[in-house]
């Protein structure tokens, strides 16, 4: 199985790529294959809504979301990881989200169906209301773009680099054990 990670957090080193890890090593361990992209290092520009995409499924603006959206279309399962900044994905996971448009064709049909999604979401606050403007948007991504959300990781209380607890990183190396 081919996984591509979309890790959407500028901190390298921080605590949503302790999960990030964990759900790597897991799959690396029974086998599949993994890459991430650290999303603050590409060169990702905002969606003009043009639908120039619509056609090909090729977006005419040139630059690193050609390859992020190669390897989506390569992968079986794509993992959404990402801190929440005002109650929301972080801007570098948001930009691909806007940018996967070109999944969609000139009837909204989606040409990454049937692929599985994962969410690892690290947040500061331990109020879980916090997270369901992001849970609803990816719902409805999910939704509309017709992938399988297979599970995800909501860590809560991470305000601090070193905070995530030890619960939640049991918690993603038991859903990675549980992927196909």
């Amino acid at each position: 199985m081919k996984t591509v990670i979309l890790f959407g957090s500028p901190r390298k080193k921080g605590n949503t790529i302790q999960l990030v890890n964990v759900m790597s090593d897991v799959l690396k361990n029974k086998g599949h294959s993994v890459r991430m992209l650290y999303l603050n290092d590409m060169n990702i520009k905002p969606c003009q809504s043009c639908y120039a995409c619509s056609k090909e499924g090729v977006c005419k603006i040139d630059d690193d979301m050609k390859d992020i959206r190669k390897y989506m279309m390569e992968s079986d399962l794509i993992v959404y990881a990402f801190p929440i900044y005002w109650f929301a994905p972080s801007g570098q996971l948001k930009l691909v989200i806007d940018r996967s448009l070109a999944f969609l064709d000139e009837n909204f049909d989606s040409r990454i169906k049937g692929k599985k999604a994962i969410t690892l979401v690290t947040y500061g606050f331990e109020d879980k209301n916090i997270i369901k403007p992001t849970e609803e948007m990816f719902k409805m991504t999910f939704d509309l773009l017709k992938l399988s959300h297979v599970g995800g990781v909501e860590a809560a209380g991470c305000e601090r680099n070193g905070d995530i607890k030890r619960s939640f990183i049991e918690e993603t190396r038991k859903l990675a054990e549980s992927i196909a």
